[in-house]
C-alpha cells in the first residue's frame, strides 16, 4: 500500500526548520522537487531570516582564515574562501588590500574606507570628509562606494569617530533589493555630544541621526569628555555596548554605553557587579545574544590557580525602566593554559586559548545553549566573518555595483556540495563515491525518479526531529 503524499506546506515548514545549512543542502539534492523548494526565493528570504549564518571564519586587512576542521562550518568556510575575493580586488582602481581598512562586518557585508590622501594623519578619524567609504559583498563581487560626507553634516561632525554597519531598518524583506539593504552609522564624540551619522542605501544619502549631550547621559560628569575612552565595540539583538569608565567626582565607574538601533537613540546602563572588577575591558568581557531576544555578558576572571567565566543576562522590571543583571552560570576553566574573550558571533562567545608554553593559541566558539567548546581554527585575527556558503542559500548582501566572479562562485558552490554530499562529514571516501556522484548529476539534469521513496524518509527524519525540536522550545519558554 503506497503511502499518503507529504502535503507540500508541510514540506515547506519542515525545510524551514532544519537548523543547520550544510543538512539544508543535502535535502535539495535528495531529489528535484525539494530542490525546487529550496531554490526558491521566497522561501530563502524566509529561512535566513529564521537562521543565523554560520560563523565561517576571521578576515583581515586582505587576508582571510577559515574555520579548520573538524569544525561544522568547515566545508562551508573552504567553499567561501575558494568563491570569495578578501583582496578586494574588484573595489575601485588602485584596488591593493593595503589601500583598505575593514572596519566592520555584518550579515556578510564588509565596511571598508581608506584615505582620499595619503599625505593625511587623520587616523582617529576626527574629519570624516576625507575618508573614502565602502560596503562589499566579497562573496558576490559587489560593492557600493558611499557618497562623500556631506559639508554642511561635517560642521557638527568634529571628534573621534567610529563607523560600523547597523541592520537594515526595513522590517519586511519582500524582495532582494530589501533584503540587500543596509545602512551605515558614523558615531562622532564631539565635545558636548555623542552625534550620530547614518547613511542608507535605500536613499543613498547620509543624514543627521541620534545625539545627546553628553550632560544627559552622565548627569555627574563634572570633567571633560576627553576622559571617556569608550572600550570595544559589541552587539547584541539590535543594540550596541561599549564599556565606558567615566570620572565622577574623582572616582571611576563603570557604565555602559547602549545605542538601540530600533529606536535609533543612546542611553547608559549598569553592568553586572563582575564587570566592575574586570581587569582588562577588551579582552575579558563579551556581549552574547541569549536567544530570548535578551542579552547576555561573559566575564573572565583570572584569580590562579583558578580561572572562571561568569555568565550573567540583562532583565528589565516589569514597568521596563530598570535593567538588571541575573546570574545563569560561572564556568571553571582548565588550568594551565591563558585565555582571552574575542568578541561573539550571536549565541556563540570567541574564546582565545592559549597554553603558557609553548605559546599555541587557538580559538573557540562556545555555545551557551550546550556550554560546549569547538576549535574553529588557530589564533583570531580581524574580524568575524559569517555568512551562508555559496549554494542555493547564498544571496547578494549588496544590490548595486560590480558582479563579478560568477564562475568562482559557481566553482565554490561545487566544491561545498562534493564535500556536504559525497564525503559528508568524514575525510575517507568511500567505494560508492562514483555511483553517489552519478547520482547528483542525474538530479541535476532533472530526473526525479526516486524521490517518492528516498524523499519521504529523509523528509520524515526531518520532521520527527523537528517535533522534537519545537517540543524542546515549548518546555525551555
Amino acid at each position: 500500500m503506497d503511502s499518503l503524499p507529504i502535503p507540500g506546506e508541510l514540506v515547506v515548514d519542515i525545510l524551514l526548520r532544519v537548523p543547520d545549512a550544510a543538512d539544508l543542502v543535502r535535502a535539495s539534492a535528495a531529489c528535484v522537487s525539494f530542490r525546487r523548494t529550496v531554490a526558491d526565493r521566497s522561501f530563502l528570504r524566509r529561512y535566513r531570516r529564521l537562521h543565523a549564518p554560520p560563523l565561517l571564519g576571521f578576515l583581515s586587512n586582505g587576508a582571510f582564515r577559515p574555520a579548520e576542521p573538524p569544525h561544522s562550518s568547515a566545508s562551508a568556510a573552504n567553499a567561501v574562501s575558494l568563491a570569495g575575493d578578501f583582496s578586494f580586488s574588484f573595489l575601485p582602481a588602485p584596488a591593493r588590500a593595503r589601500d583598505w581598512i575593514v572596519r566592520d562586518i555584518r550579515d556578510g557585508r564588509v565596511l571598508l574606507d581608506r584615505p582620499r590622501s595619503h599625505d593625511h594623519t587623520d587616523w582617529t578619524r576626527r574629519n570624516p570628509t576625507i575618508w573614502e567609504t565602502a560596503v562589499c559583498d566579497p562573496l558576490h563581487r559587489r560593492y557600493l562606494v558611499l557618497p562623500p560626507f556631506p559639508q554642511h553634516l561635517a560642521a557638527t561632525a568634529v571628534g573621534k569617530s567610529e563607523a560600523f554597519l547597523i541592520p537594515s531598518d526595513r522590517d519586511d524583506d519582500d524582495d532582494e533589493e530589501e533584503e540587500a539593504s543596509f545602512r551605515v552609522m558614523l558615531m562622532v564624540q564631539g565635545e558636548a555630544k555623542l552625534f550620530g551619522f547614518v547613511f542608507s542605501s535605500s536613499t543613498g544619502q547620509w543624514r543627521a541621526g541620534p545625539s545627546q549631550p553628553w550632560g544627559d547621559l552622565f548627569s555627574d560628569l563634572l570633567t571633560s569628555t576627553d576622559i571617556i575612552p569608550l572600550y570595544f565595540r559589541r552587539y547584541a539583538h539590535g543594540c550596541f555596548y561599549w564599556v565606558t569608565i567615566p570620572t565622577f567626582f574623582g572616582r571611576d565607574e563603570m557604565k555602559l554605553l547602549v545605542f538601540d538601533t530600533s529606536r535609533m537613540e543612546f542611553s547608559i546602563a549598569e553592568p553586572p557587579p563582575e564587570a566592575k572588577s574586570c581587569r582588562s575591558l577588551d579582552t575579558h568581557i563579551a556581549m552574547v545574544e541569549t536567544g530570548e531576544g535578551r542579552p547576555g555578558m561573559f566575564v573572565l576572571e583570572s584569580r590562579p590557580p583558578y580561572i572562571s567565566l561568569h555568565y550573567t543576562m540583562m532583565m528589565q522590571n516589569s514597568a521596563g525602566s530598570s535593567i538588571q543583571w541575573q546570574k545563569v552560570k560561572t564556568i571553571t576553566l582548565s588550568p594551565g593554559f591563558s585565555y582571552a574573550l574575542a568578541g561573539s558571533v550571536g549565541r556563540y562567545l570567541l574564546l582565545l586559548r592559549r597554553e603558557v608554553s609553548p605559546l599555541s593559541p587557538n580559538c573557540f566558539t562556545l555555545d551557551i545553549k550546550t556550554f560546549q567548546l569547538e576549535r574553529i581554527c588557530g589564533r583570531k585575527y580581524g574580524h568575524a566573518y559569517s555568512n551562508f556558503p555559496p549554494s542555493l542559500l547564498s544571496s547578494p548582501t549588496v544590490s548595486s555595483g560590480a558582479r563579478e566572479g560568477e564562475e568562482m562562485l559557481e566553482q565554490g558552490a561545487r566544491t561545498l556540495l562534493a564535500e556536504e554530499l559525497i564525503d559528508g562529514p568524514h575525510d575517507e571516501r568511500t567505494d560508492n563515491d562514483v555511483g553517489d556522484q552519478a547520482s547528483l548529476s542525474r538530479i541535476a539534469d532533472g530526473d526525479d525518479r526516486g524521490c517518492a521513496a528516498s524523499g519521504k524518509i529523509f523528509l520524515w527524519g526531518l520532521l520527527v526531529g523537528s517535533l522534537f525540536f519545537l517540543r524542546g522550545m515549548s518546555v525551555e519558554t
